[in-house]
């Protein structure tokens, strides 16, 4: 690749837009973002398949061979389209994806994410901004208790990203993932599960490394 090609894929109750500053720091490449189906202001409430969001993202790719970098959840969408289309997608970056069916993965994660989920069912019958935004991320959130893909499955070069502030679970359950996948570990010591939020210097290096990854 002369230009690399590359796709940044949000997580839950996120959007395009955060990954502005990194974007700013990566003007020698050709960086696409999107917002994922479901978290634009005024989408429905009806269920979104994985399957669905990999369309979307290979819409997106347009048969551009690309590099892709998944955050969160989005690391769900960009894993199932790596599977499903190798010749398109030339490395992927993972930066804390819960992967709770996983074995190895941290027993006190589930207990976590539940009480979460417990919380915004409570606070469903806010405004309809928040009662969609709530109900997506219970969706998503229980979408990371079943499996829906194999690791092995996986035939393209990937890093895997964690921040070392981060939730203790995320540091284990990634780097298991890293161990399954043959993949590094990239750490941002200082940063936490938004790294590209609030340390977008350094998360464009973890980009800067898959792209270095890619064939």
């Amino acid at each position: 690749m002369s230009v690399a090609r590359v796709m940044l894929v949000h997580g839950t109750r996120d959007t395009a837009a955060s990954f502005d500053g990194v974007r700013a720091l990566l003007p020698d490449l050709d960086v696409t973002t999107y917002t994922r189906r479901g978290w634009l202001p005024g989408a429905g409430l009806e269920p979104i398949e994985l399957e669905t969001h990999v369309d979307d993202l290979l819409a997106v790719i347009d048969d551009t061979p690309s590099i892709v970098i998944g955050h969160s959840w989005g690391g769900n969408v960009v894993i199932a389209a790596a599977i499903r289309r190798p010749d398109l997608i030339a490395s992927i970056g993972i930066w804390e994806t819960s992967m709770l069916w996983l074995p190895g993965w941290p027993s006190e994660h589930p207990g976590i994410l539940r009480r979460a989920i417990d919380r915004s069912r409570q606070k469903l019958t806010e405004s309809s901004n928040r009662q969609r935004e709530r109900t997506r991320f219970i969706a998503e959130a229980e979408m990371a208790f079943a499996q829906h893909f194999d690791l092995d499955d996986v035939k393209v070069p990937c890093v895997v990203g964690v921040g070392g502030a981060s939730l203790p679970a995320f540091g284990t359950g990634m780097r298991k993932v890293a161990t399954v996948l043959e993949a590094e570990v990239f750490e941002i010591p200082e940063a936490g599960h938004m790294a590209h939020r609030e340390h977008p210097t350094e998360f464009a290096a973890f980009v800067r490394r898959a792209v270095s990854l890619a064939p």
